[in-house]
């Protein structure tokens, strides 16, 4: 009786948690399901329509593959820089100089601003006659003419990679800086006494050491790259002809500019499908055994 009666009291302190995950994952989940199987616009009845849904993405649907390719083309361009920066900084500032806490708060009040402000801001800065962008390529570096980086469709998605390393390295050099700054000394000095140099330090001791923060920030970076909606839908709207149109953005289109919800559903759902490889991957990757 007594062994029963704790297996009902863990069971007790677990239902606030198991409601939670029912009520904001489970619930939410199964709901996207059903939708992605109806024709909603928000005003008229659901109207069921089996997997035509499913369907229309894998046949019919001409943007979606382009949009894939160009999802694809950020994800690469934005994440592998933030993983080399956001380490080169984290290893910059691990090390010791005057005003160094005033240098690191510097560096991260650029995360610190609002989405939006910070987007507007880049859209000044990228502006094709009095940006400052332009400024230094149109006057140092002899172009012809300023250039057109938001409605040029080769320019476009470098200029949006752009403002995303200027939010994100900042961001994940946070953990990194943390991570860097934890590695005991002693294993510094081991390494000194083997004569090892800066890439055998980096490669043998702080990265090893730091494999578990670092994996979390590729991951993350990853899974932040398929979803960011922001710059996409602030400064291009997706274009020039429909340059910038990722995944993300394709899917609020859908369903907040045509109204259809069952497909944006759909999107989602499929869009998720292909993230959880991703993910076991990326853990996979960075399993030690």
């Amino acid at each position: 009786m007594k062994l029963e009666w704790k297996q009902l009291s863990g069971l007790l302190f677990a239902t606030p948690a198991f409601l939670y995950f029912l009520v904001f994952f489970i619930y939410p989940f199964l709901y996207n399901v059903y939708l992605s199987l109806h024709a909603w616009d928000l005003i008229s009845p659901m109207e069921f329509i089996g997997v035509k849904n499913y369907y229309r993405m894998v046949y019919v649907d001409p943007i979606l593959p382009k949009s894939i390719l160009v999802t694809l083309y950020y994800v690469v361009g934005a994440s592998i820089p933030i993983w080399i920066f956001s380490l080169a900084f984290a290893l910059w500032f691990n090390n010791q100089f005057s005003n160094k806490r005033l240098y690191i708060v510097i560096f991260l009040m650029a995360c610190l601003m609002g989405l939006v402000p910070s987007l507007m801001a880049w859209k000044i800065l990228l502006h094709q006659e009095y940006g400052l962008f332009n400024k230094i390529f149109f006057y140092s570096w002899g172009f012809d003419k300023p250039l057109n980086w938001l409605q040029n469709s080769s320019l476009a998605m470098p200029g949006i990679i752009i403002t995303s390393l200027s939010t994100g390295i900042p961001f994940y050099a946070i953990y990194l800086i943390s991570a860097v700054a934890s590695v005991p000394e002693e294993y510094y000095e081991v390494a000194k006494i083997e004569g090892a140099n800066f890439l055998q330090r980096l490669w043998h001791v702080i990265l090893p050491t730091i494999k578990p923060v670092y994996i979390f920030v590729i991951i993350v970076s990853i899974i932040t790259g398929f979803q960011y909606l922001g710059p996409f839908y602030i400064l291009t709207g997706g274009g020039p002809v429909d340059a910038t149109r990722v995944v993300s953005l394709h899917i609020w289109l859908n369903a907040f500019k045509y109204n259809k919800f069952g497909y944006a559903t759909a999107l989602t759902l499929a869009l998720l499908i292909i993230l959880i490889p991703i993910t076991y991957l990326s853990l996979k990757l960075g399993d030690d055994r």
